[in-house]
């Protein structure tokens, strides 16, 4: 009888091919650990696009004994699994309020303040601002709350390069109640670099600026203008309003995602005290009135997805094509984000906070069909789940 061969003896390229058929990164992870030849295989590549993960939050932030170390659950939609990874013992706790690809995470330490930017993958970790600059200059600081922020690059030396804007609350006592408000700053700055009134949605990169997404369908856009030489706190913002024309339904969160190229608006409706029940999407098309010398930008509903993948959440919005990804679907993959006008609750704690975790799925329509993720998942105090963009 022949020897049995080890698996450790397989080529290199061979064990690349075999992980090439592993569409869920988990998986080429483990295959990696099996021996050395396994990870060189690995580490050859390159691979497919890997969808977004959701990271499902816990229902509490517990105390890890000395030597634990603290895990997360993150839901692939590849594979239909939950893996547990570790990640860095600090962010116990924190508030998820965004991501970034590349395996950045926007998250607040202290619910409303210690606003922070980190790595799961490489641990790395950067400051964003608790103050923004009002209109009485550098004299005036307004502290603020981040609802959900956006870059416009990667974050990577040097950091003046990159711009991100947010949506946030002032938490000065005067406004705190009043409409949410819009930030952009450098990155490297502790201050928002500017702070105006604009009832905000969501916020996209796209284009080369930075388009807000108001709650009547209309877009802000703006355009960060500096100077390599000029003081990190210094940041001229061009803006012009996008009125948009056509009806849109009113109530319901809205998103902004780029998709082939163009800009797509995604409504969900959900009724008050309900589940999602159906999505509806948006692209920007150019009409004329008979009697109108000028045309005007108006919404114009998609009557199919036509093979799109739109995953949305405010500020990691992206769109994939269902051709790249066998076994899965085209649709609208959406999370719980119930609590993003929820200040009040976040920022002070009336009564025990409650972020929601079980209105997660998939939209796949029409027919309008959706297919509920944890549905019975207890509600986290400390944070909402949110997108892992690898």
């Amino acid at each position: 009888m022949a020897p049995r061969r080890s698996w450790a003896n397989l080529p290199a390229d061979l064990v690349a091919e075999i992980a090439r058929c592993l569409p869920c990164v988990a998986d080429r992870v483990q295959a990696a650990r099996a021996c050395r030849t396994w990870l060189q295989g690995v580490l050859m590549g390159p691979y497919p696009l890997q969808l977004p993960w959701l990271l499902l939050p816990h229902q509490s932030a517990a105390a890890l004994p000395p030597g634990a170390t603290r895990t997360a659950s993150f839901f692939c939609v590849l594979c239909n699994r939950t893996h547990r990874v570790a990640v860095p013992n600090h962010t116990g706790g924190a508030r998820f309020f965004g991501a970034y690809p590349g395996g950045w995470l926007f998250l607040a330490y202290g619910q409303s303040c210690g606003h922070g930017l980190i790595n799961l993958r490489t641990r790395e970790g950067l400051d964003l601002p608790d103050e923004a600059i009002g209109w009485g200059g550098l004299a005036s600081r307004h502290p603020i709350f981040i609802r959900v922020a956006i870059l416009s690059a990667q974050p990577a030396a040097p950091l003046e390069g990159c711009v991100a804007a947010a949506i946030v609350t002032d938490l000065t006592p005067r406004y705190f109640f009043g409409p949410p408000r819009i930030t952009l700053w450098r990155m490297g700055s502790r201050l928002g670099s500017c702070l105006f009134q604009f009832e905000a949605e969501d916020v996209i990169y796209h284009d080369g600026a930075f388009h807000f997404l108001s709650d009547e369908g209309d877009l802000l856009v703006c355009w960060p203008e500096f100077q390599d030489e000029a003081p990190l706190e210094r940041l001229q913002v061009r803006q012009e309003i996008r009125s948009m024309q056509g009806y849109v339904l009113n109530n319901g969160a809205r998103y902004l995602v780029e998709s082939r190229g163009e800009l797509l608006m995604v409504l969900r409706v959900q009724p008050p005290e309900e589940v999602t029940s159906q999505f509806r999407v948006f692209r920007i098309m150019q009409e004329q009135a008979p009697d109108d010398d000028q045309a005007h930008d108006v919404w114009t509903e998609l009557p199919a997805l036509d093979g799109r993948m739109l995953f949305v959440g405010r500020g990691c919005s992206r769109s994939f094509e269902a051709a790249d990804f066998p076994g899965t679907q085209e649709g609208v993959y959406f999370l719980d984000d119930g609590s993003f006008h929820a200040a009040p609750m976040i920022c002070y704690g009336y009564g025990p906070r409650q972020y929601g975790c079980c209105n997660n799925g998939v939209w796949s329509g029409p027919p309008d069909h959706v297919r509920n993720w944890f549905p019975g998942q207890r509600p986290s105090t400390y944070s909402s789940p949110v997108w892992f963009l690898h």
